[in-house]
């Protein structure tokens, strides 16, 4: 059935976030050093948290920044500073000098022509997706992915994650079926034709990356986590963390956002929070993801946060343009691409 919106779709632009696993030591402080809007929001996030995560993304060292209580809310915090660089500086171009704080924050702060026509986020990104497009704030989604990162090292799942290359993801479905007992591991991320991750306890991810080595995988990575995620036993902590966003005041979004569990926008504000508990134990249909946001008229994806590894999974399932903005060279040459629609923003 078709959705309505309460949105007009416009554009071509989608603004995709990464998620954990692409955290990286110094990731952010560029954008810390430079903007103005970055270093409020690493000193709001470390006010928050209550301490300093602004030096753990810049110095590491990098097994603290690797355990998930820490890379969830690091990884928030650096794309939304980063996000904030990039608004400040449109806006700046544009002659918009920042006001007194009480201004749109995420892209309902930019203009019309840069808006984009979808927002979505890998995995954990979706948080970051949430605030750009004015779901949650940025402190209620701080505190939420703390609050996921602590019920999921104290109470979740534990285990391990890999990167598979090489095989579609009914494959490896397949070899996991036939090397394992039911549920013991999952495909936990559907990121392209040929690239899935796998999830489950560190005995079986091994014991299948072993299987899918000998079926023609042509390279598996262990993912820098400490939990594995999407994956049918981390929804023990569910209940918990739908009773932590009861505490919170989800709005209707300005963008749509592009669902992990459906690769559908979210239909209502109200649907979101079930959608993210899904989202613990369900896959991450980001394949899918994009082929909805592309055939649904967005022709550059606009990675927003440390590194590029989102816009590589792009690149492999659509014949989209892809611009990066991670620190504020890469912001500069984002501006430049986009230069046609900012001389319009600016008439």
């Amino acid at each position: 059935m078709a959705r309505s919106y309460r949105y007009l779709l416009v554009g071509d632009l989608a603004f995709v976030f990464p998620g954990q696993g692409s955290q990286i030591v110094g990731m952010g402080r560029a954008v810390y050093e430079s903007s103005a809007r970055a270093r409020q929001t690493f000193d709001e996030a470390d006010r928050i948290l209550g301490y300093e995560l602004s030096k753990i993304c810049f110095e590491g060292p990098a097994e603290k920044l690797n355990d998930t209580s820490v890379a969830q809310p690091a990884v928030l915090a650096t794309s939304i500073a980063i996000l904030e660089a990039f608004i400040e500086s449109v806006n700046e171009k544009l002659g918009r000098r920042v006001s007194d704080g009480t201004e749109p924050r995420g892209v309902a702060a930019l203009p019309a022509a840069l808006r984009p026509r979808f927002v979505a986020g890998h995995s954990l990104g979706e948080f970051t997706a949430l605030v750009a497009a004015g779901v949650l704030t940025f402190q209620e989604a701080l505190g939420l992915v703390a609050e996921r990162g602590r019920l999921a090292a104290s109470r979740g799942a534990k285990g391990a994650m890999a990167a598979i290359v090489g095989l579609p993801a009914d494959e490896v479905d397949r070899v996991i079926k036939d090397t394992l007992p039911l549920g013991n591991a999952v495909v936990a991320n559907d990121n392209g034709p040929s690239q899935v991750t796998i999830a489950g306890d560190t005995e079986s991810v091994a014991r299948v990356s072993e299987a899918l080595t000998r079926h023609g995988a042509r390279r598996i990575v262990q993912l820098r986590i400490s939990a594995p995620f999407h994956f049918p036993d981390m929804g023990r902590i569910g209940p918990d963390l739908a009773s932590f966003m009861h505490t919170l005041h989800f709005r209707e979004p300005v963008v749509p956002v592009v669902a992990n569990v459906s690769a559908l926008p979210h239909v209502s504000a109200s649907a979101i929070p079930d959608a993210l508990v899904r989202h613990l134990s369900h896959r991450v249909e980001w394949l899918r993801s994009v082929r909805y946001m592309a055939e649904r008229g967005a022709s550059t994806f606009v990675e927003i946060g440390a590194g590029q590894v989102v816009n590589g999974l792009v690149k492999r399932i659509a014949d989209v343009k892809l611009l990066n903005v991670s620190d504020p060279l890469s912001i500069a040459g984002a501006l430049s691409v986009l230069k046609e629609r900012t001389a319009a923003a600016r008439s």
